[in-house]
């Protein structure tokens, strides 16, 4: 199981799962692909890792715990805490661009939903209400909106909402199904 990076945001160094030695662990890579260090070791599978925007932590998804929950670990002292307990799948982290939230895809009363949480952990906020399963978030540059892949009756379509919950939109009604939506970066100025 080898899985996409994440970059860190000076493109410096990226986070990667690797099963180098048979477990999904996470680590922590040059850009030039040689190992800096093993960030996970052998506790349970390890993926999906997120940058916090100042690149001091990470947010990433093990099931150590037995299933899917988010866990946040600090890059240098790679101590790690578990920040998701409501619900037993919780996936695809997504750090907001201030760094006080975490948008993240959460199996709730039979459906995934949008999901956001501080990265200390505490009370979960749903986004989402409407009926289909709502996945992968990606928050928008400014950190006001989230845009995420939602499948009903197998039709995958871009939507974004805003971070209070408000507004959901599909963007896009185009032929097929979408998903895995990422917003491109601010523009430099």
């Amino acid at each position: 199981l080898n899985m996409a990076p994440a970059w860190s945001a000076d493109g410096s160094s990226l986070v990667i799962t690797l099963s180098i030695d048979g477990n999904p662990d996470l680590y922590l890579m040059g850009r030039d692909g040689e190992i800096i260090r093993q960030l996970t070791k052998n506790e349970g599978i390890n993926v999906s890792p997120s940058w916090s925007p100042d690149g001091s932590k990470l947010a990433f998804v093990s099931d150590r715990s037995g299933a899917p929950q988010i866990y946040v670990m600090d890059i240098q002292t790679k101590s790690v805490k578990r920040i998701t307990y409501v619900g037993n799948y919780n996936t695809t982290p997504a750090w907001s661009p201030k760094g006080d939230l975490i948008a993240y895809s959460g199996h709730h009363e039979g459906r995934y939903h949008i999901f956001v949480i501080p990265p200390e952990g505490g009370r979960p906020t749903r986004l989402t209400r409407l009926w289909g399963d709502h996945e992968s978030p990606s928050w928008s540059p400014d950190g006001r909106q989230i845009a995420f892949s939602r499948n009903r009756d197998g039709e995958q379509k871009i939507c974004v909402i805003f971070k209070n919950g408000a507004g959901l939109r599909v963007l896009f009604d185009w032929d097929g199904n979408e998903s895995m939506p990422q917003w491109s970066p601010r523009p430099a100025m």
